[in-house]
This record gives structure tokens, sequence and C-alpha cells, in this order.
């Protein structure tokens, strides 16, 4: 048996030089890292490669939560392939007994007919006797007897295959909820957040309507993980996550972009809007403490930095990110916990917390 197309020594050429990688880099040796780094040392995929690269070039660390950014983002689709394939031939098999049911049925019912169509003939003959009228009523008697528990097969059939093919609808959309959900904090995942931003400009085009987005990054967030722990890292990741889904509601979308990074889609909104609305939930987000499991000792405060930029009708999607996530960097070179608008790229005041209230449709959500 081969994998990927190799013998068996290549393959363990690969899974030795994976585990040894792995060690390397502190990622943590469970299937779904494996599975990354296997791919990686067998170069099997070039863009899963240069995104490796890329980040050991910049010195990334490897955690847990960009381990698990790195697969989903190459390896979701291939496992929603997997389970979609498993469904299908379930589904496949499931209509195969309904068919060869019907087909039985088809077969039964002609020998019905026949022996109806006997009888019937027989009680018209003038030159019957009682005992072969009798055997003719025998027969008639058995074969209603074979088709009624040919029916209720039938019927238990459907009803059993009508079962399994509720199930596996449900299965596909557990399946699609899974392949848009952020496995971590249980909000709107990186693929999610692509289709809603392209859904939401497209809307924004055709309605005529504003539209921003909101990019934020927890500050210091290496310095958690490095500090006390992946496990306090994942917590902040998922206090954060908390703080988004109490605060983004409605129409707007937040999503986990990767790693401790995090998107808010905002219809119907203009850049001032934007602004206040990130200083509201930067404000909330900084009330709370990350404390440990015990609830006895106060770990720290967490804070967040922000950018922010204004959808330009007929823009590529590229282009809105990319002001975003230069005003993201602005408010980090300018200390953090900062709200920075795409209008200081080019050398203009941010806008304060209390402007531009009346230019947006709906009220800025109060923090809680």
């Amino acid at each position: 048996m081969t994998a990927y197309g190799l013998n068996h020594k290549r393959a363990q050429q690969h899974t030795d030089a994976a585990l040894k990688l792995m060690a390397e880099l502190g990622v943590i040796s469970q299937p779904n890292n494996f599975q990354t780094f296997y791919t990686y040392v067998a170069k099997t995929n070039t863009d899963l490669c240069r995104t490796i690269d890329i980040l050991r070039s910049n010195h990334r660390e490897f955690d847990e939560a960009q381990c698990e950014e790195l697969h989903v983002r190459f390896f979701s689709d291939q496992r929603e392939r997997e389970i979609i394939e498993r469904i299908s031939n379930d589904l496949r098999e499931q209509l195969g007994n309904i068919l060869n049911t019907v087909h039985k049925v088809g077969i039964d019912t002609r020998k019905y007919n026949k022996a109806l169509d006997h009888f019937c003939s027989y009680v018209g003959d003038k030159d019957r006797d009682l005992g072969n009228l009798e055997q003719a009523l025998h027969t008639l008697l058995g074969a209603t007897r074979e088709m009624e528990g040919v029916n209720r097969t039938l019927e238990s059939r459907l009803t059993n295959s009508s079962s399994e093919i509720t199930r596996l609808r449900e299965d596909m959309e557990n399946l699609k909820r899974e392949a848009l959900t952020d496995g971590l904090t249980g909000i709107a995942n990186r693929k999610a957040f692509d289709m809603q931003l392209r859904d939401a400009m497209m809307n924004a085009m055709e309605d005529g309507k504003p539209l921003s987005l909101v990019l934020l990054d927890i500050d210091h967030f290496k310095k958690f993980n490095d500090t006390y722990g992946h496990l306090i890292g994942d917590q902040v990741i998922r206090l954060m996550a908390e703080s988004l889904k109490r605060n983004v509601k409605g129409q707007d979308t937040a999503a986990r972009y990767g790693g401790e990074e995090f998107a808010i889609i905002l219809p119907n909104t203009l850049l001032g809007n934007a602004v206040m609305f990130g200083n509201q939930l930067r404000r909330y987000i900084e009330s709370h403490k990350v404390v440990s499991k015990s609830g006895n000792t106060t770990i720290g405060k967490v804070t967040a930095s922000f950018g922010v930029a204004e959808f330009r009708p007929g823009e590529p999607v590229a282009k809105l990110i990319e002001r975003a996530d230069k005003a993201l960097y602005l408010a980090k070179e300018n200390g953090r916990n900062l709200v920075v608008g795409e209008q200081q790229l080019e050398g203009n005041d941010v806008v304060s917390e209390t402007q531009g209230l009346d230019r947006r449709d709906k009220q800025a959500i109060p923090a809680q």
C-alpha cells in the first residue's frame, strides 16, 4: 500500500521528517497537525509549502491557533469532500434498496394478477367442480398473503429509507455549518467571512448603501502564550469571540479571521459610525479580565487594536481588506488598545467617538 503515491520507505522518511520538524517548531503531535506537516515535508501541496515557508521566515510561532488555521485552510475542503462522498454512497445504497424492493413488488404483482385472473376465469367456468374451485381459491389466498407481506416489506423499507435520507440531510446541514464555523470559538471562520464579505459588497453596490469592515487583533497575544501556555491563549481567543457574540448583532457578521485576529462586517454603516462601534467594543473588551480555571487568580487584562475601512463601490475585496489591515497596523504602532479609521492613513485625524452618529442608519450597539 502506498501513501501519496510513495512506497513504504519513502513514506516513513516523510513521517520521520514531519515529526522531527514538529518537535523543532514546538507543534503539538496530533492528527491534524501531522497531516499538515507530513504534506509540507512531502511537498505535495505547493500553496501549503509556500505559506509555511513564509511563516517560518518571519519566525512566526506555530501555536495551536496557527496550526488549526493552516489545517482548516488547506484541508477542510478535502474533509468536506470525503463526508459528501460518504453521504452520497449511503444515499445511493438507500435508493438501490428501494428500487430492488419495488422491482420485487412488480414481479409479485404480476403473479398476484395472474392468480386473480385464473380464479375469476374458473368461477365463470360452467364445468368447474368444487375441488378445483377450492384449489383456485387457495392459490389466490396464498398470493394475497404473499402480496400483503411484500407490501409490508416495501412499507418498512420505504420508512427506513426515509429516516435514513432525513439523517443524511441533517448530516449535510451539519457539514455546512461545520465548514463555516471556527472550531475553537464557535463564530464564523475565514471561509464564511470571505463569502459574507463578497455578498455584502455586492448588496452595497446594488442598494447604494454604505458598508464598513473592522479588523481587530488581540494585543500582546504572544505574551499570553509564552507566559501562561496555549490553554490560556485559547481562553483569551474564546473570550474575544464571546465579546463579539455579545456585541455584534443583527445583519452584522463577526468572524475569526486568523489566529488572534478577528473581523466584523458592518452593512449599512458609514466609516464614522464603524469607528464609534469599534470604540464601544474596545471598551467592552478591556473591561474584562482573564482568570484561571479555579477563578482565584487574575491572569491579566485583554485589549485589542482595531482598523476600520469603508467599502468603495467597484473595488475588489482585497483593497478593502488592505486598508483595514493598514489601519490596524497603525493602531498597533500608536500604542495598541486603539481604533484607527482609514482616513488617518491619508493624514487626517482619527474620527472621534462622538462624530457621525447621525450618518448611520442603525444605532451603534452599546457596550454591555
